[in-house]
C-alpha cells in the first residue's frame, strides 16, 4: 500500500504558468507516470505563495477537494518566522532597533568606500579587544560575516515571541496532528508515548483505518509498548525513520500492521520544507551564472 506526500520541488511544469490549475495537471502527469493515486496522497508541503496555499483556489485546496487526508503542512520554521516577524512590528523598541540596522546595512552596503571604512574601524577594535583580553579568541571566533538585508521570511532576525501570533499563524489541525506525532517519539524509551493521542492521530485518516481497526490499534499499541520498552533491539534508534526501519527488518511491521501503518504516515508529514527553499533560493545564483556566460560555448 502506497502513501505519498508531495513537495512544490518535486513538480515539473510542462509549461511556465505556475496557476494552481496547471500545478494540479503537472501532478496528475507525475503521479500517473509512476503509477500513483492522487487517491492515497497524504500530505502535502508548499510554501506561502496564493497559488500554492491560497484557502479557496489555490493547489492544496484543489487536492484536498479530492482527497480530505491530504493534509498540507506549511513549513513550520517559515510560519514560526512569520510570526516572530508580526511580533516584533508591533514591540516599538524592537521594531526601531531593526530598523536601526536595516539603515546601516543600506549605508555601508551601497558604497565600497564606507564598507572599507567600517572592516578597518572594526578590525582595530578587535585587536584592542584580543590585546586587552576583552574578547575571547580561537578557531572560528570573531570573524568577519556579511551585511545582508533582513526581511519577513528570511532566517537571520530574532524576536520574542507572542502566544497568541503563534496562534493565529498554526493551523489548528495541524498542531493537533504534531502534538500526536511527538507521540511516537523514542526519548528515554518511549516516555512520550500515549495511547489515546496515536488513536486520535489515526483518525485523522480514515480511509486508512475503519472503526473495527481503531479498535484493533488500540490493542495493538498497548502490546507494541510493552514490547519497545522491553527488547534491546530497539535501543539506540535516532528518530521515527530508524524505527520504521528496524520494526521491517525484524518483521514487526508483520505482528504490528496497524502500528506500522501508523508510523509509515507519521513519516510523511512534511514538517519543514526549508531545505527545499534554500534549493531554490540557490537556483538564482546558478541562473545568473548562465546568464553572464550567454555566448559561451
Amino acid at each position: 500500500m502506497d502513501i505519498v506526500d508531495i513537495h512544490y520541488g518535486a513538480i515539473q511544469l510542462p509549461s511556465l504558468s505556475t496557476t494552481a490549475i496547471s500545478l494540479k495537471e503537472a501532478l496528475n502527469q507525475l503521479s500517473s507516470k509512476h503509477g500513483l493515486s492522487i487517491s492515497r496522497l497524504r500530505a502535502q508541503g508548499y510554501d506561502g505563495a496564493s497559488n500554492m496555499q491560497g484557502e479557496f483556489n489555490g493547489l492544496r485546496t484543489l487536492i484536498m477537494n479530492e482527497n480530505e487526508c491530504a493534509y498540507y503542512i506549511h513549513c513550520f520554521a517559515h510560519q514560526l518566522q512569520l510570526a516572530i516577524v508580526a511580533v516584533a512590528k508591533k514591540h516599538d523598541q524592537v521594531n526601531s532597533f531593526f530598523n536601526i540596522v536595516a539603515n546601516v546595512v543600506n549605508v555601508v552596503g551601497a558604497s565600497c568606500k564606507r564598507r572599507d571604512i567600517l572592516r578597518e574601524k572594526q578590525l582595530l577594535s578587535v585587536v584592542e579587544a584580543l590585546e586587552n583580553d576583552d574578547l575571547p579568541s580561537g578557531q572560528g571566533q570573531n570573524q568577519e560575516i556579511t551585511l545582508k538585508h533582513f526581511g519577513d521570511t528570511c532566517w537571520g532576525s530574532h524576536y520574542d515571541l507572542q502566544l497568541q501570533e503563534l496562534n493565529n499563524h498554526f493551523n489548528k489541525v495541524n498542531m493537533e496532528l504534531f502534538l500526536c506525532l511527538a507521540c511516537l517519539c523514542l526519548n528515554d524509551t518511549f516516555t512520550a508515548f500515549d495511547k489515546d493521542k496515536l488513536v486520535r492521530l489515526a483518525q485523522f485518516y480514515p480511509k486508512d483505518f475503519s472503526p473495527i481497526e481503531l479498535m484493533a490499534l488500540k490493542s495493538q499499541l498497548q502490546i507494541y509498548i510493552m514490547d519497545m520498552r522491553s527488547s534491546t533491539e530497539f535501543a539506540g534508534l535516532k528518530g521515527i525513520g530508524d524505527l520504521a526501519k528496524r520494526m521491517v527488518e525484524i518483521k514487526k511491521d508483520k505482528v504490528y500492521p496497524l502500528v506500522y501503518l501508523l508510523v509509515t504516515l507519521a513519516l510523511v508529514l512534511p514538517v519543514s520544507t526549508a531545505t527545499i527553499e534554500r534549493t531554490f533560493s540557490a537556483m538564482k545564483f546558478v541562473k545568473n551564472e548562465l546568464r553572464n556566460q550567454i555566448g559561451d560555448e
